[in-house]
């Protein structure tokens, strides 16, 4: 049994004729013949029959089928690992990031890295959570890159700092505040708010930046993304703090700058320490701590 057996059986249950199997594989009917027939006595049954004019699978060559074609498709997955494993013009790049970055920086980042001639073959796949299943992908080898918060307890990522992203207050155009041009954290010291649930990597920013200034949240309600936060505060069920995002029109809401201009979070690279990338993860890695840039996170 060979790789060329194993490709001849596979078509030829497709296509179901000897004559149009030998046209594709430039090969005469008699050799394909041959071949298959060497294959139905090295496996012991019977893998076709034949249906007039043409031939069909057998019960025991369905069955066999089943398998032969699980064997192809990894054999197929391992000729493109070792294609990645040498190119670094070619591959395929899982990437996971936050919520916050998801319609700005990510699309500009991807833009600028494939208008490179180079990187026009290297494909991605793209993935949107919170910064601990950001984490926890890496670990179940979902993706090889996360743009995240920086999680403390975790030896097996590594995090590389990226970039800082400001934040700010989030509240609904109908509340006295929205019309501040600043805000201090002491300003809303009475004001229900709406912070991020533990899974958020922003926890632990927002928990430490009002240890900080002596302050005990008074908080409304705990959500995990941006969005329900955006929706919340528009009805102003209370005032959230969050990275300054793009905010859609429906959302009626203002985002006022905090007072200290070093009310920022720091973004991370995170990938699996003991995990080298493959050449185009490894390239795209660097080009993106290369070309990292505060303002386009937002000052």
């Amino acid at each position: 049994m060979n790789l060329k057996q194993l490709k001849y059986f596979q078509l030829l249950a497709k296509t179901q004729h000897y004559t149009s199997t030998s046209e594709y594989f430039s090969i005469s009917q008699p050799s394909l013949s041959h071949s298959i027939a060497e294959l139905e006595k090295e496996v012991g049954i019977k893998l076709f029959q034949k249906r007039g004019r043409n031939v069909e699978l057998t019960k025991e060559g369905r069955q066999y089928l089943t398998y032969v074609e699980q064997a192809l498709a990894a054999l197929n997955e391992g000729e493109q690992f070792v294609k990645e494993l040498t190119s670094i013009s070619n591959g395929h790049i899982g990437l996971a990031f936050i919520y916050s970055i998801s319609a700005n920086y990510i699309p500009k980042m991807i833009k600028a890295f494939l208008s490179h001639p180079e990187n026009k073959n290297i494909t991605f796949s793209f993935y949107e959570g919170l910064s601990q299943q950001i984490v926890d992908g890496l670990k179940n080898k979902r993706f090889e890159i996360g743009i995240c918060s920086q999680l403390h307890d975790e030896p097996d990522i590594h995090f590389q700092k990226l970039a800082k992203q400001e934040l700010v207050f989030i509240i609904s155009n109908t509340h006295p505040l929205s019309k501040r041009k600043k805000l201090a954290l002491k300003d809303i010291i009475h004001e229900p708010l709406i912070l991020f649930t533990e899974r958020s990597g922003m926890k632990n920013v927002i928990d430490t930046m009002f240890e900080k200034a002596g302050i005990k949240p008074n908080v409304a309600c705990l959500v995990e993304t941006e969005g329900a936060m955006m929706g919340l505060a528009s009805i102003n069920y209370g005032i959230g703090i969050m990275p300054r995002v793009s905010i859609p029109e429906e959302f009626n809401v203002t985002l006022v700058p905090m007072n200290k201009n070093d009310q920022k979070r720091d973004i991370f690279i995170a990938t699996m320490a003991n995990r080298p990338l493959l050449p185009a993860a490894q390239k795209f890695y660097h080009f993106l701590i290369e070309n990292s840039d505060d303002a386009i996170f937002g000052r």
